[in-house]
């Protein structure tokens, strides 16, 4: 089993977000200035050694890197943003090229959605995403390939891997057939592609997503806590309405009130639930410990809270004959869902981590 963390590029200044949200603006700005908001609420969390670091400085990545290898942890996935040609929070991973010591395996994951900001009648488009034609694929591919040819970029049978996050988008067939014959134009044996697997389990939404996979799909991730969470509110209808009407509308009366899932409650679902098989991919279950993005979004985020030990090495006993596990995540700070040591739990998931 090969264990590959999320990991968020956004703690360091870039021009986009000090225009949205302010100057000096990273993602540190939301995770300090966070509350408690309800009694027991652990927030804000501060980073272990108020280590409140900037992916622009190499010994940064040098700490991750070994802080991963010490606990188990095979490498990152990083989040690539392209937007037709405009790429955003692309230094860290461009650091990481540049310093071929740093001992970081990775490869990336396309966050290929819209960035939005607000909801209802103040939801604005940020940037929406597009895709392009030809040329803009080899201009996205050129990219690409300083990084493919990387000995630190994971391989799959000779394939670089590439996980996609939205999985249906248009073009995308012509796409990856394209990447795929400039990957093995590179001299590489075509492109490897991890598709994300989000929604519930039934087979309705199977055979819809089945229908957006292409021949270089090999690998879908069932992405968590979303798969588990999906399942859990068709099983408790009132309660997802109940969420949803806190998360998305401004009641007085409800103004004081969050959301809140009980993360053994999921944890039980992941240790039953049958994932059903997606075409011929190879199956990657996802690991996830705590979801909090009150940080960011105060009242209309939500919480799911921490599983127990015993819950999660069930789980783990069930997956552990996976090729490869993709963890959610490794610095995710204001979704509360980080391995990073803390001041709060200090390396406790890592170590849970490091034991299989």
């Amino acid at each position: 089993m090969k264990k590959y963390a999320i990991y968020l590029p956004q703690f360091h200044e870039i021009e986009e977000n000090n225009k949205w949200w302010g100057n000096g603006f990273t993602e540190w700005t939301n995770v300090k200035k966070a509350q408690p908001l309800f009694s027991g609420h652990r927030q804000p969390v501060h980073p272990l050694n108020d280590n409140y670091y900037n992916l622009l400085e190499r010994e940064t990545m040098l700490w991750q890197a070994d802080l991963a290898s010490k606990y188990g942890v095979d490498g990152f996935v990083f989040y690539h943003y392209y937007f037709e040609g405009r790429l955003i929070m692309n230094k860290p991973a461009e650091l990481l090229l540049k310093n071929s010591d740093i001992p970081m395996s990775f490869f990336f994951c396309w966050a290929n959605h819209t960035w939005v900001k607000g909801k209802g009648k103040t939801r604005t488009i940020l940037i929406k995403q597009t895709y392009g034609d030809r040329d803009d694929w080899e201009k996205h591919f050129s990219y690409f390939l300083p990084f493919f040819r990387d000995k630190r970029y994971l391989k799959r049978n000779g394939k670089p891997m590439l996980m996609i996050y939205v999985s249906d988008y248009p073009g995308k067939e012509e796409m990856l057939e394209y990447f795929d014959l400039r990957c093995k134009q590179e001299g590489f044996n075509g492109i490897s592609v991890v598709e994300t697997y989000t929604g519930n389990v039934t087979s309705r939404s199977i055979k819809q997503f089945e229908k957006c996979l292409c021949k270089q799909s090999e690998i879908v991730y069932y992405r968590e806590p979303s798969v588990a969470t999906s399942v859990y509110y068709k099983k408790h209808f009132l309660v997802r309405l109940y969420h949803r009407i806190l998360r998305e509308y401004d009641f007085r009366f409800l103004s004081k009130r969050l959301a809140i899932i009980k993360g053994n409650s999921l944890y039980r679902i992941l240790v039953r639930m049958d994932y059903p098989s997606i075409g011929n991919l190879v199956k990657s279950h996802g690991i996830y410990f705590e979801w909090d993005n009150t940080p960011r979004h105060k009242y209309k985020g939500y919480v799911i809270t921490a599983p127990s030990k015993d819950l999660f090495d069930k789980y783990v006993e069930k997956i552990k004959n996976d090729e490869f596990v993709f963890i959610n995540a490794w610095n995710e700070w204001a979704e509360g869902m980080m391995i990073e040591p803390t001041e709060e739990l200090g390396t406790r998931y890592l170590e849970w981590l490091n034991q299989f």
